[in-house]
């Protein structure tokens, strides 16, 4: 299972290394609108949307790369008190019986949406009216990534589930 997980996280890592480069995209389109808008009084119709578009793909492709982290906000008041074993126990069980379901859904919700979007090549009904369906796929793989990586971290606490900590 180890190069299981091994290989989930190099895959996750890796898109989000690639996706966080939209952030170069958003940062001279969002500097084009204003230039454009502000200077010659000659807004774009697209710019609001494409910048959405692209901060949309680029936070949705964040979900997994920041469980890889153990980025995401928890509430462990009580928890964090907890003896080690305790809390991978706990951890297990609520990844199992809450986490995955629901990153699950979403994946499979998403994925739904986007087959459906791409069937009908669905576009937005804007002036400038881009198409939609690729956004829909990408969001898709982006939680496709986070159920993966929620996925991979349960198998890694399984298996590391009652080994001693190491003494530093």
């Amino acid at each position: 299972m180890n190069w299981l997980t091994k290989t989930i996280d190099k895959i996750v890592v890796k898109q989000a290394e690639v996706s966080s480069l939209l952030m170069v995209i958003l940062v001279v389109m969002v500097c084009y609108e204003v230039v454009r808008r502000y200077f010659f009084n000659a807004p774009t119709i697209w710019g609001l949307e494409f910048t959405t578009f692209i901060f949309g793909v680029h936070f949705v492709m964040g979900y997994g790369y920041t469980e890889h982290f153990d980025g995401h906000v928890r509430v462990d008041i009580f928890s964090s008190n907890f003896p080690k074993k305790l809390q991978d126990i706990l951890y297990i069980i609520l990844t199992i019986g809450v986490t995955l379901p629901l990153v699950a859904l979403l994946c499979i919700w998403a994925w739904d949406n986007a087959i459906t979007s791409t069937k009908i090549l669905e576009a937005l009904s804007s002036a400038w009216a881009p198409p939609i369906w690729p956004v829909k796929l990408l969001m898709a793989l982006g939680f496709t990534f986070l159920f993966l990586q929620v996925l991979s971290n349960l198998i890694k606490r399984i298996t590391t589930i009652g080994q001693k900590e190491a003494v530093h």
